[in-house]
């Protein structure tokens, strides 16, 4: 009887092994499979293509391009849309948010940098493309050389699949330096949003520089205490150029809707920072992507958020 009973012993042990490797299995698949990036990815310098720019103030363009998963509806023609109308504003620095890696698409970052001949940094927010194949994250585009990357995860996380970050880095234009920080802030939490924009603001801080533009989606309104903080030590471009006036910058439910579609909230901002006189330097801003663009016989927007264009002036 106890030869019987010791030769079950081992089958009972392999199960309660396999057991346990399985379920570690899926936990680390669990844990890793939505991660902030582990370095900022992309060409800094060396990659822009030479060309022809529009005379005028340095062009700023900041938009929430929308990833669209897990169908990713209209994305490849969204990504043509984008790169064509960057093209036609002839930006100088484009700050993406919500910027896709997908099988069919890869690197939206790198392919829309490829697309219009600029440098270009990505930094993962979440998800990731070796375990679910996709992840997104934030981006810069430049057509001037960008240096000292920087990169954070904002506090307090929002929870174990959503991570939000900051992307940031220095341009070298022909007006000199400037550093520019591209983030997304969560729209699942107000308290938590208001702790990232707080985390936030002292990242930004923390960084040099004379002048800094920090764009993105903010996810709050322009009510809000993380809005009226960042307010109070920044100065938010449109309504420098702006006072009196409505920015709705979101959102578009319908991709296929006509260009009566209306916005129904100011979440996306661009904020300049680090100067003693920041507010000089905005020549103008305004929306751009607002309207949907001719397609099949129908209408197609590149996102459901409008983006903002700063033209930016030397000190």
């Amino acid at each position: 009887m106890d030869t019987r009973q010791s030769g079950k012993e081992p089958g009972r042990a392999w199960k309660w092994l396999l057991l346990v490797l399985g379920l570690g299995l899926a936990a680390g698949f669990v844990v890793n499979a939505s991660q902030p990036g582990r370095r900022v990815e992309g060409c800094p310098a060396g990659c822009a293509v030479q060309s022809t720019r529009r005379a005028g103030p340095l062009r700023v363009i900041s938009l929430n391009m929308l990833h669209g998963f897990p169908d990713f509806k209209d994305l490849p023609v969204r990504m043509e849309l984008i790169a064509q109308e960057i093209r036609r504003l002839d930006a100088d620095v484009v700050l993406l948010q919500e910027v896709p890696w997908t099988i069919r698409t890869g690197n939206a970052a790198k392919a829309l940098a490829g697309e219009l001949g600029y440098n270009y940094l990505y930094y993962r927010s979440e998800g990731n493309k070796w375990l679910i194949f996709f992840e997104q994250g934030e981006a810069i585009l430049s057509r001037y050389p960008l240096k000292d990357p920087i990169s954070t995860s904002l506090s307090p996380r929002v929870s174990l699949f959503e991570m939000r970050v900051a992307l940031g880095a220095v341009a070298l234009t022909p007006g000199g330096q400037v550093t520019f920080i591209d983030t997304h802030l969560t729209d699942q939490d107000p308290q938590k949003n208001l702790g990232e924009a707080q985390f936030l603001r002292s990242f930004v801080e923390k960084q040099p520089g004379d002048l800094k533009v920090v764009a993105g989606d903010f996810n709050a309104r322009e009510d809000s205490p993380q809005i009226r903080l960042l307010s109070n030590e920044w100065s938010d471009a449109f309504r420098v150029a702006h006072p009196g006036e409505a920015e709705l910058t979101c959102c578009i439910d319908d991709l296929k809707a006509t260009p009566t579609e209306s916005l129904e909230e100011r979440i996306d901002y661009i904020f300049l920072a680090g100067s003693s006189r920041p507010a000089g330097r905005v020549m103008s801003i305004r929306k751009v992507f607002d309207e949907p663009f001719p397609k099949a016989g129908g209408w197609q927007w590149a996102s459901d958020h409008v983006g903002l264009m700063l033209e930016l002036g030397q000190d």
